[in-house]
């Protein structure tokens, strides 16, 4: 049975067909969904049409030259922060520990109908299947509308590279065979782009349960591999950025991060990559690592009374003695008379 969520996104999807203009760009994400709340991205071929002032989406590249970053950009913090844009008019709220689904759409209809590309529902789907997915974030400092994504300090979340425990489908296989763009590896191995391509052209990041409330940028970026640069080419590179509000959120703040244009290296493991010569994809060595600890369970509560402030751990023990306490995030607490083992968060507002 399909849950709540997710007939919300399939009737969504099909909705983009009747709302989105006529394109030949790249690729682009064409909308978000965020507790349970879709947003639309802007329309990159006219200025004046009303969704441009509603949009949490940064544009991205259009059809002209360029439509995509490649390895001789990879130094440039503006163009590899989010493809050059400017602030989108507003940000989408999203709850702390919850998932923020992108959209994506394909630049031309290649892959549309055919097997192994889920179901888009008349929205063409993303056209490559070869490539590593990488999830990043970066604080606003304040209004989204106000920053400069060249200046952020981008913070990864998830990275997707090539899962060797995995297959690609059958079907999506010899549609790219068809296409063609052969995909590789021939045996075991699915690519983040594929599992992309598998699940409509949707993708699925989850924002940390601990990140404070505040306004942030998530990057969404696809590297296309299937023109390695030995051949003449180079990855392609499709950066979206999507602006959110985390509401509901722990106390968290970012750890240090990375300006865009020190993500990866102009002849660095990325840029120098062969899809065709390699069946193995290190992601250590696919830009900076992973952050970790960004959950609800390190967060430190001061309850103030007369106490220190009581961490959270996954091993230890704690006993808690107060009276009347009072909790800036849950209200009145009722004072436990007994040891808890592994706290769990978050805590219970009793009744008065």
């Amino acid at each position: 049975m399909l849950s709540t969520s997710s007939v919300s996104l399939s009737l969504t999807l099909g909705l983009l067909t009747h709302l989105l203009p006529t394109v030949d760009a790249h690729g682009f994400i064409s909308g978000v969904v965020a507790n349970g709340q879709y947003n639309q991205g802007p329309n990159i071929y006219r200025a004046d049409d009303p969704v441009n002032a509603q949009t949490a989406i940064r544009e991205m590249y259009d059809s002209a030259s360029p439509s995509y970053l490649k390895y001789w950009d990879f130094n440039d913090n503006n163009k590899m922060g989010c493809e050059e844009s400017g602030p989108a008019p507003t940000s989408i709220k999203i709850s702390a520990g919850s998932p923020l689904q992108i959209i994506w759409t394909g630049a031309t209809s290649d892959l549309l109908n055919k097997p192994g590309t889920g179901n888009t529902q008349g929205r063409n789907p993303f056209v490559h299947a070869m490539g590593s997915v990488s999830d990043y974030i970066a604080s606003c400092n304040g209004p989204c509308s106000n920053f400069d994504a060249s200046n952020g300090d981008w913070v990864k979340l998830a990275q997707w590279g090539l899962d060797s425990s995995e297959w690609v489908s059958e079907e999506l296989r010899n549609t790219m065979e068809g296409k063609p763009e052969p995909y590789y590896p021939q045996g075991e191995g699915l690519w983040g782009i594929a599992k992309l391509v598998q699940d409509s052209s949707v993708w699925t990041v989850y924002v940390p349960s601990g990140l404070k409330n505040g306004q942030y940028i998530i990057r969404n970026e696809l590297a296309a591999l299937h023109s390695p640069k030995s051949s003449g080419g180079g990855p392609q590179l499709y950066v979206g950025c999507i602006q959110i509000e985390v509401i509901d959120g722990g106390c968290e703040s970012l750890p240090a991060g990375t300006k865009a244009g020190s993500l990866y290296g102009s002849d660095g493991y990325l840029a120098n990559y062969d899809v065709y010569s390699s069946d193995f994809f290190d992601d250590s060595q696919a830009g900076p690592a992973r952050a970790w600890n960004m959950d609800r369970s390190s967060c430190t509560y001061n309850y103030g009374y007369d106490s220190a402030p009581f961490q959270a751990s996954s091993s230890s023990s704690v006993r808690l003695f107060w009276k009347n306490a009072q909790s800036p995030l849950f209200g009145q607490l009722s004072p436990p008379s007994f040891s808890i083992k592994r706290p769990s968060f978050p805590f219970q507002k009793t009744q008065d």
